[in-house]
């Protein structure tokens, strides 16, 4: 059940962080920057929802570090866009 949790706040980060990037300024130098910060973030926590999907269709329990690395990751590069403005 935590497994669930996770994928569904993962889930509604990328859904909050794709509404975000639609209404950056294409022209801004700004905004591209901040626009590669969030996509990382977004490919981070798709890459965390592939991994939690492939331990729990072969029954194996996912490893706590790289979940903690990668939520550290997606933090690191939100906290990282705010420096930008």
């Amino acid at each position: 059940m935590p497994i669930r949790r996770v994928v569904i706040l993962l889930l509604l980060l990328q859904g909050v962080t794709i509404v975000f990037l639609w209404t950056l300024d294409a022209l801004n130098q700004v905004s591209e920057g901040t626009f590669a910060l969030f996509l990382a973030a977004d490919m981070i926590g798709f890459a965390m929802i592939s991994y939690l999907y492939r331990h729990e269709k072969e029954m194996e329990i996912p490893s706590k570090v790289w979940l903690v690395v990668g939520g550290v990751l997606i933090v690191v590069f939100m906290f990282s866009s705010l420096v930008l403005h």
